[in-house]
C-alpha cells in the first residue's frame, strides 16, 4: 500500500518538477537577454498531475496480480509463529461446482429429514 501511495505522489509531483526544471533552465536565458517571466500555471500543473496520478492509478489497479479463483488462507499459527495470511492458487483441472456444504454432515441413510 506504501508503494502504491509513493508511486501517487510521485505521478501527482512530476509535472512540477519538470515544470521548475524548464523554468529554470529558461529564466537564467531570459535574465541574460532582459526578458521578463509568465507567473507559474499552477492550474494547468494540478490538472496534468492530476491526471497522471489517476492514470498511474487505473494502470496499478487493472494490472495488480490478484488471485481471483485462488483461496485465501487467513493468518495462523504454525509451530508457534504466525503465518501472514495469503492466497494459493487453486488447480483448473476440475471443471464441475463444489457441491460440498460443511456446515451439514452428510446423510449417511440417503433420506431427507425433515
Amino acid at each position: 500500500m506504501l508503494r502504491m501511495t509513493l508511486i501517487e505522489i510521485v505521478l501527482f509531483s512530476l509535472p512540477f518538477s519538470l515544470f521548475f526544471l524548464y523554468r529554470t533552465f529558461i529564466l537564467r536565458h531570459r535574465m541574460a537577454e532582459g526578458d521578463a517571466f509568465d507567473p507559474t500555471p499552477y492550474h494547468k500543473l494540478f490538472i496534468l498531475g492530476g491526471v497522471l496520478a489517476f492514470a498511474g492509478f487505473l494502470y496499478l489497479a487493472l494490472h495488480h496480480k490478484t488471485y481471483r479463483d485462488g483461496e485465501y488462507i487467513p493468518a495462523h499459527l504454525e509451530n508457534g509463529k504466525v503465518v501472514r495470511g495469503r492466497f494459493v492458487e487453486t488447480p483448473r483441472g476440475d471443471n464441475s461446482p463444489d457441491t460440498s456444504n460443511d456446515h451439514e454432515p452428510p446423510n449417511p441413510s440417503g433420506s431427507k429429514d425433515n
